[in-house]
């Protein structure tokens, strides 16, 4: 009688997410309004180059001989939303390149066959082998950037006098120490250092419901489970960044980039913010971001979408990676300044978890763990093999009922 209980309770849950993921995901900020003088399309994401502004439309006019308000730019809230979009125009395209799926969004495409098609630029013998490797080797998408997810945070705050677990961070310490109520993570829903986060995660604690063990032979649910009512989470890389830049929300910590400390470094020679990462198994460990442009399959303007993406991957551009998208350039003749490399942790400094998370095994269960990650947060952990839910459970889902039924008969009373 209590499994069945559990039962219909759990599906009553999943029918109330289920209503809240009906809602639009949200439309980019600056829409495509007129095709009819448009002679190239690019979807992105909203920070690219973005901060200090790059004047992308600019410069490759000055290359191209384009005329720079043919020139259209189409940013979203997060690289997520380039896949939705992409796949729901994919009868009629309407983009001509896409920048900023990764190694990790990538595996959400249902049939990347449908959506992109593969190049080879002119400057491909400069871009990183292993890059190449590890975001695409069929090349439908090309790296442009790469750099390892972190913890990013304001040292005048957290140091290894407040703090010195810092010293020797691991994510089972983290749970128990005060930087938890203070940590700042992204939906991996909707945000890709979000998703890199998660996928850390797991490749730490493993999964024993696909019998994948990770480093700790444990399981990833734990970690959220015990975190969820302790850390903020939000929709955005942007949104966790402005957060953590306002002294009154006292959240001076955030998922975000081993680079993201050149950010201030090298504009403003400040040095108070840094980076760490978690150290397990007796070594540093860290999730590789590498994000890529690729060309869209029958872009409406195929050849002006080729030379885009050879001046993208070309040193002139990838030149203004660094200290302007604060990542690192894929393209091996760019040569870094010296405040970036003083300030960052390079990947070669750790070890990368996605040598244990194979190509095929985030096909196979990706998308699985997005939702599970969604259902642990609202839910809190229902371990299988346990007659008796968490106790975080019942009062949770008790909520849910309540607040949750009410809103879905108005939805309906409306329509």
């Amino acid at each position: 009688m209590k499994r069945n209980l559990n039962s219909c309770l759990f599906i009553t849950a999943l029918i109330l997410i289920y209503g809240l993921n009906r809602i639009p995901f949200s439309s980019a900020y600056s829409e495509v309004e007129s095709l009819q003088d448009t002679q190239l399309v690019i979807y992105t994401y909203d920070s690219l180059l973005n901060d200090p502004y790059f004047n992308i439309e600019g410069n490759f006019s000055q290359v191209s001989e384009l005329p720079e308000n043919n020139i259209q730019i189409t940013r979203f809230s997060d690289a997520n939303e380039l896949i939705v979009r992409l796949e729901a125009e994919k009868s009629n395209p309407i983009a001509d390149v896409v920048i900023g799926i990764d190694n990790t969004l990538i595996h959400l495409i249902e049939d990347k066959t449908t959506v992109l098609e593969p190049y080879s630029p002119i400057s491909i013998s400069q871009i990183e082998t292993n890059l190449i490797q590890n975001l695409d080797p069929e090349q439908f998408l090309i790296p442009y950037d790469y750099g390892i997810i972190s913890l990013y945070y304001q040292n005048q705050i957290i140091n290894s006098s407040t703090n010195p677990e810092l010293e020797n961070l691991t994510l089972n310490s983290l749970l128990t120490s005060d930087l938890l109520p203070m940590l700042i993570v992204e939906n991996p829903k909707y945000s890709s250092p979000g998703l890199g986060f998660l996928l850390w995660i797991i490749a730490v604690y493993g999964d024993p419901e696909i019998n994948f063990d990770g480093l700790l032979e444990s399981n990833w649910r734990y970690w959220w489970n015990a975190s969820r009512n302790k850390i903020t989470i939000t929709k955005s890389w942007g949104d966790a960044f402005n957060i953590f830049f306002t002294p009154e929300e006292g959240k001076p910590i955030m998922v975000s980039y081993g680079t993201s400390p050149a950010y201030s470094y090298c504009q403003w020679a400040d040095n108070s913010t840094s980076a760490v990462v978690t150290q397990e198994d007796d070594q540093q460990n860290a999730w590789l971001q590498i994000e890529g442009i690729g060309l869209v399959k029958d872009a409406p303007h195929k050849e002006n979408a080729k030379q885009f993406i050879d001046w993208f991957l070309s040193p002139a551009l990838q030149s203004e990676i660094p200290e302007h998208q604060w990542m690192y350039p894929a393209n091996t003749e760019v040569t870094l300044s010296t405040c970036f490399e003083e300030s960052v942790i390079h990947p070669d400094e750790v070890y990368r978890l996605n040598d244990l998370l194979s190509p095929d095994l985030l096909a196979k269960n990706l998308a699985d763990w997005i939702d599970q990650w969604e259902q642990v947060i609202v839910l809190g952990y229902i371990d299988s093999e346990a007659d008796i839910p968490s106790f975080e459970f019942y009062p949770t889902l008790l909520g849910l009922i309540i607040l949750g039924i009410p809103v879905l008969i108005k939805k309906k009373k409306r329509e």
